[in-house]
């Protein structure tokens, strides 16, 4: 049996697959900007290669990764961080009564500090044989300073990255906390590297102004149709197979410019024709109807998914203010939009014209209430646990994306009209 998987080879996962392509403008720039003292921030839609980005270029013993979530604050980021680097976080809370009968709890944190054995290494693991061998430090500290945090990596003696996945689900106030908080890490020479789903640039500068200057962007879009031939051409040699120039064709078009689309692609096609492995002798892969079975999969895949979370999304008409059920319209919107109108984005004044023309009420439609809803379009989608999310409303452009882009795959291959049969209507009991 041989040991190269088409799994390992083609395909969405956690691990990098061996199919990775590096391109200068994106791999070159974030190697360049690994020697700098900047902050970076990898941006773009979901599965296009922001995780491989750094595992193919920082080693795991180089850096701490902390994953966001919705409910999540940056006083969590840094607790995680300082667990994982082996500080032990105690809270005490110490209750006053005065003169007058009332009441007061103080509530103080301290970060335990390892020092003698653990302290050789920041972030070192401490094993169970050790643990009770190791001393600890008490230090009183405030999580919600990005002074004290420093102050605590400085005597541990930091020094490597601090990744945050997945920034996008924290909710925005949170975000704009870190971002002013980032200003003072860069100072004191501790780099972070953030990860989010977005498609404009400058996401961070808008939440604080002072980090121009202070931080690298890195987009990981666009791929171009030459990087989609190189990662075909690189993963097809290492299973020792090719696809024929029609099937290539074919998945590069209805791939909307993903990447994680294309090795899906590729990946179903190899198993349909079953093709599991690194082939002994050569193979071709010409047969269209392979091609075909993998599209009909990853429709089915995809299907189930977007029309929950598309009904998700339309259902927050139901409380939206005075009757007018934007999120539905906006959904409608989309739904029957062109595939090619969605690729780059719906502009604001499109988006109003086209729900207006739709709407039950379009004279009542207001430029506020499109606002409204493009505005809170992120946090509705946060409450909604909707992850990753669908849609991205750029302010400064003015334009609402999609950003996870196996929503236009399937918007492609499904019928509008029976996609629409599926949601509620929320106007269908109204006089």
């Amino acid at each position: 049996m041989n040991d190269i998987k088409v799994s390992d080879v083609f395909g969405v996962r956690k691990e990098m697959v061996l199919s990775y392509i590096e391109r200068e403008n994106v791999d070159g720039k974030f190697e360049n900007a690994l020697e700098s003292d900047r902050h970076i921030v990898i941006y773009g839609s979901s599965k296009q290669g922001k995780s491989a980005l750094v595992q193919k270029h920082i080693s795991e013993d180089k850096m701490i990764s902390i994953g966001c979530g919705p409910k999540m604050s940056t006083q969590d980021i840094y607790k995680s961080l300082l667990r994982q680097i082996g500080i032990k976080i105690e809270t005490s809370q110490e209750k006053t009564q005065n003169s007058s009968g009332e009441v007061t709890v103080k509530t103080s944190i301290k970060a335990l500090l390892p020092f003698g054995q653990a302290k050789a290494e920041a972030g070192a693991k401490i094993s169970e044989e050790d643990e009770n061998k190791v001393s600890y430090s008490h230090i009183e500290f405030n999580l919600e300073i990005a002074q004290d945090i420093s102050e605590l990596l400085d005597e541990c003696n930091f020094d490597k990255l601090i990744i945050i996945e997945n920034f996008h689900y924290l909710d925005e106030e949170e975000q704009k906390t870190l971002a002013f908080d980032l200003r003072h890490f860069q100072e004191k020479g501790y780099k972070f590297i953030i990860l989010g789903i977005w498609r404009e640039k400058n996401r961070l500068i808008q939440f604080n102004g002072d980090l121009l200057d202070r931080i690298t962007e890195i987009p990981v879009e666009p791929w171009e149709n030459k990087d989609f031939d190189f990662v075909i051409e690189k993963g097809s040699e290492i299973l020792n197979i090719n696809f024929s120039e029609e099937i290539i064709a074919e998945m590069k078009d209805i791939s909307f410019g993903n990447i994680g689309i294309l090795q899906e692609l590729c990946k179903e096609t190899c198993l349909a024709a079953e093709i599991t492995e690194k082939c002994d002798d050569h193979n071709t892969i010409k047969n269209n109807d392979y091609f075909e079975k993998a599209i009909e999969i990853k429709v089915y895949q995809y299907s189930s998914r977007h029309l929950r979370v598309l009904e998700s999304i339309a259902d927050a008409g139901k409380k939206y203010r005075e009757g007018l059920f934007m999120p539905y319209y906006l959904v409608i919107v989309i739904i029957q939009s062109d595939i090619d109108d969605l690729k780059d984005g719906i502009s604001r004044r499109s988006l109003t014209d086209k729900i207006r023309e739709i709407h039950y009420r379009g004279e009542d439609v207001r430029s506020s209430d499109i606002s409204y809803l493009l505005h809170n379009l992120a946090e509705s989608q946060s409450k909604k646990k909707i992850i990753p999310p669908l849609f991205d409303y750029d302010r400064v452009n003015r334009r609402l994306r999609i950003i996870d882009t196996s929503l236009t795959f399937f918007l492609n291959f499904e019928n509008s009209k029976e996609i629409i049969e599926v949601i509620p209507d929320p106007t269908e009991n109204i006089s």
